[in-house]
């Protein structure tokens, strides 16, 4: 859960450290607009999230001779008090029964937040008291939800390629 504070020290880095591109996916093919349910479904079971963790900031949805959507979720996952995971993932897609296209992108984050209000918060020796905490007990635990987060990712993009598949045989 996020610390709700006037002041607060925010950690932030990738899931994917390592690399700077972000996960995406594409696919052509048949009822390319059943792409909008399916993530939407993948992102609660997998994520094990609720409706109310995932914030649709952006959805667009067109019909015409062809159908267009393009929407943005936010994923918001508790790791426990300090820790988070926020994770965007666009989705788009246009095209009809026969034929059409569609795209996954996602910049999935690990945040860490620690309030400053008060007087105490804001010492010298609190901060010196948190880094020491930081360093030796919980960055091993944030590598750890790093990891975690990456292995939610990779199974959303295995499970969605499951879904491609069987758009495509259908």
């Amino acid at each position: 859960m996020p610390a709700f504070a006037r002041s607060k020290l925010m950690l932030q880095e990738d899931c994917y450290h390592d690399k700077p591109e972000r996960p995406r996916m594409k696919y052509v093919g048949p009822n390319a607009m059943q792409l909008y349910y399916k993530a939407y479904e993948l992102l609660k079971t997998i994520f094990r999230v609720s409706d109310s963790d995932i914030e649709e900031e952006r959805y667009n949805w067109g019909k015409g001779e062809k159908e267009k959507f393009k929407v943005r979720w936010f994923v918001h996952k508790d790791m426990d008090p300090y820790t988070y995971l926020y994770i965007r993932i666009d989705v788009s897609g246009s095209g009809d029964e026969k034929s059409g296209t569609g795209g996954v992108k996602m910049k999935p984050v690990l945040r860490t937040e620690y309030p400053q209000d008060t007087l105490w918060q804001r010492s010298l020796f609190y901060e010196m008291l948190r880094m020491f905490w930081h360093r030796a007990f919980y960055h091993e635990k944030r590598e750890m939800y790093a990891e975690e987060c990456r292995n939610m990712v990779i199974t959303f993009q295995k499970q969605l390629n499951e879904f491609f598949k069987q758009l495509r045989e259908s």
